[in-house]
């Protein structure tokens, strides 16, 4: 591994102008051979700029690298500044202004690249350069030169100094021991509580089971008897509502022929009558059974009629049904999904659909939070609306329902089977 540098140097000659063309190397401090090493070249432009990059391993970043900069065998400094690049976190060097010193120019110790005692001896380095005053590497000069200073004996103490590893591994492998103990024993607690735990949600469960078997039986019970006190409720409201009919015969068919020899006893009701009759009486059931923890399913009722004018049906019974011919009687389907009933008037009202057609009744239904349970029923039941339209609905408009509640709707059929 390595870590990739950038750096730059502006170099002027004694009189202060640019420098051009001059070669300029930096050079790194080697920990391994105790020298200074080449890691990167560049020449300087018209305004004496030098700019280059290099890289250097990753073992040395730890020790505070040491950098200079040197032209041919003379350095130039060795006080640069340091950063961290925003991309990449490679290393930025700045050498800042260095300028030649002339032949006869005396250097100050504060501002000159002095030779510097390293580690295992003595190395005089020609001195070449000194910071330009005006560069503001050359405040930090002195301060740079006592840090590196610290740096040389703090790496020398490093380096004498004799590391027990026998000791220090056994120290490690002692405490490891102690920490994973001391993680094995928290751990079989932790299971030996969970074992309990899990035992006593097995036993829960087991009762709730039991429990749960116990109320479907109670709830299929429940669903029977009340299927059909809701069939007898109906028929008997049904019944009470009715009008006797004129004990008669009925019409020739077609062909001339008596449909039927046997007086009927017939009773008419009004087929909203009915649906609306029905539904109270399952809706009063599902409000009984709720605070036991039960709910009725779908309800269908099937029956043959004899339709009549504005809506209304005569109910028959079935030994009179069995006398009639099958294509005198219409086939009416009414089919209920209780719901759970309105806490408040919090929930939306029922909007009228009548008169519309499926998709449309679907889509005011949908705009409210309700459900549409469409069924077919025939025509004559509402002559007054087209065919695909809307004859009957439950709960009837204005009526406030839980949101997301189903509004039974039958529509008119297309084709008339015998009325």
């Amino acid at each position: 591994m390595s870590t990739a540098f950038t750096w730059s140097a502006r170099l002027t000659d004694a009189d202060g102008k640019p420098a051009v063309g001059a070669s300029l190397d930096v050079q790194l401090f080697d920990l391994k051979t105790n020298a200074w090493a080449a890691v990167s070249s560049a020449k300087t432009d018209a305004d004496g700029l030098a700019r280059g990059t290099g890289a250097i391993a990753d073992d040395t970043l730890p020790f505070a690298p040491a950098f200079r900069l040197v032209e041919g065998a003379a350095a130039m400094s060795v006080s640069p500044e340091f950063g961290r690049a925003a991309r990449g976190g490679g290393l930025t060097i700045d050498f800042g202004q260095v300028r030649r010193l002339a032949v006869e120019e005396k250097v100050v110790a504060r501002t000159t690249v002095a030779a510097r005692v390293l580690r295992a001896g003595t190395v005089i380095t020609p001195v070449g350069g000194v910071i330009a005053t005006d560069s503001p590497a050359a405040r930090d000069v002195a301060d740079r030169d006592k840090q590196l200073a610290d740096k040389d004996a703090e790496i020398a103490t490093l380096r004498s100094a004799k590391v027990d590893v026998a000791a220090v591994r056994a120290q490690a492998a002692e405490e490891t021991t102690k920490t994973f103990t001391a993680r094995l024993v928290q751990r079989d607690q932790d299971l030996a509580d969970r074992d309990r735990q899990l035992a006593d949600r097995s036993r829960i469960v087991t009762e709730q089971q039991s429990e749960i078997t116990r109320l479907r039986g109670v709830v299929a019970t429940q669903e029977t008897a009340a299927t059909q006190a809701a069939a007898a409720a109906a028929a008997a409201q049904a019944a009470a509502a009715a009008r006797p009919a004129t004990p008669g015969r009925l019409g020739a068919d077609a062909t001339g022929a008596t449909a039927a020899t046997t007086p009927l006893r017939l009773r008419s009701v009004a087929v909203t009558d009915l649906a609306t009759t029905m539904a109270t009486q399952l809706d009063d059931a599902q409000i009984t059974l709720k605070p036991r923890g039960f709910s009725l399913g779908a309800i269908q009722v099937n029956a043959k009629v004899l339709l009549q004018d504005a809506g209304a049906v005569q109910l028959i019974d079935a030994d009179t049904a069995r006398d009639l011919k099958q294509d005198v009687l219409s086939d009416v389907k009414f089919q209920f999904i209780p719901e759970k009933p309105a806490d408040d008037s919090s929930g939306p009202r029922a909007p009228d659909v009548l008169q519309l057609t499926e998709s449309a009744a679907r889509r005011v239904l949908t705009s409210v939070g309700l459900v549409l349970e469409a069924s077919v029923g025939p025509h004559a039941l509402n002559p007054a609306v087209a065919p695909g339209q809307a004859m009957v609905q439950s709960p009837t408009a204005g009526s406030v329902i839980a949101r997301g509640a189903r509004v039974m709707v039958i529509f008119a059929a297309a084709d008339e089977q015998g009325a």
